[in-house]
């Protein structure tokens, strides 16, 4: 779990334990029974307790956290820990000090807008997204083709230790090798090539027309048609290159059926972050009435010392 999801699962247990009163085995914060699920030192863990720490983990990720015996260990003696620092807390009337409050409120404030983005969301009424999917694959069917495979291999003539000049003379005089002699590319590659890679790939680049490489390289890759074919001289940042196509296969149009779900989902996402965005940009826009002088004083309110006047120049000494 992150440390923003520990963050805001912890504020929101410290502001259900200072807020409400202590629980107690046989009641949850909603006043319906529930399991104890450990006790110590007169703290009690309950499933309820439980159940309001897993809403700070998103749903996906819940299976994996609860399924290991050392995390449920560990939530479970840090919830117990924390009850009994929360009973001590009320014991010395810590709940009750006017300084301690403002942590208070805002541990509640926190707690009680993050259960409400989730409220909105549990509440928004969502379309048929189905119908939209269809839309959304017809128009956009380049969206949905998985590239077909694409394997090169190739020389690199570095300009790390050789002005571009001399490199590109010598790439000129592989390619005119390799053309000749096309099946003899790998003699070419161990005998020239200063590509650091080359000691455990042997000049092998797959995937060689996607965004992992250089724009030049990727487009030289993809302009060869037919296994064997032999790339003019490129150039990159890394020197000029020479490529030779050894595998492709055709780009493969995915069907709608095979991709619906995924669009649905992400129309879905889509959808509900955008509510979700409008709703908190109608709060966030909202006027803002700020005392500039109180926002001018933060600036120097937690350790930094204001800065001091200069001293008036003394004109007796001089400069």
């Amino acid at each position: 779990m992150s440390s923003m999801r520990r963050s805001v699962a912890a504020y929101v247990f410290l502001a259900l334990l200072f807020v409400t009163p202590y629980c107690t085995a046989q009641t949850t914060s909603a006043g319906s029974p529930s399991t104890v699920v450990a006790k110590q030192g007169g703290a009690i863990v309950t499933l309820a307790d439980i159940d309001a720490f897993a809403e700070g983990i998103p749903k996906k990720d819940r299976p994996g956290f609860f399924d290991s015996p050392k995390r449920l260990e560990s939530m479970i003696t840090s919830l117990l820990l924390q009850k009994q620092l929360a009973a001590d807390a009320r014991k010395t009337g810590l709940d009750h000090d006017p300084s301690v409050q403002p942590q208070i409120e805002q541990a509640l404030d926190q707690a009680l807008s993050k259960i409400r983005i989730q409220q909105f969301k549990k509440d928004l009424k969502l379309p048929d997204f189905s119908e939209l999917a269809q839309e959304e694959y017809v128009g956009n069917k380049e969206k949905y083709v998985l590239p077909g495979k694409l394997s090169v291999k190739h020389v690199l003539i570095s300009t790390k230790a050789r002005s571009e000049d001399e490199a590109k003379a010598i790439a000129d005089t592989v390619e005119k090798e390799a053309k000749e002699h096309p099946d003899q590319f790998d003699a070419l590659v161990e005998k020239y090539s200063e590509d650091p890679s080359k000691a455990g790939n042997k000049g092998l680049m797959t995937e060689a027309g996607s965004d992992r490489y250089m724009p030049a390289f990727s487009e030289a890759a993809k302009a060869l048609k037919k296994p064997g074919d032999i790339s003019p001289v490129v150039k990159t940042k890394f020197g000029f290159h020479v490529i030779k196509l050894i595998e492709r296969t055709p780009d493969h149009q995915q069907a709608f059926a095979d991709v619906r779900e995924q669009i649905i989902e992400r129309l879905r996402t889509d959808y509900v972050d955008k509510a979700m965005s409008n709703y908190t940009d109608t709060l966030r826009n909202q006027p803002i009435d700020a005392n500039p002088d109180l926002v001018a004083s933060l600036r120097t309110r937690y350790g930094m010392s204001p800065a001091l006047p200069e001293a008036p120049a003394d004109p007796s000494v001089e400069h």
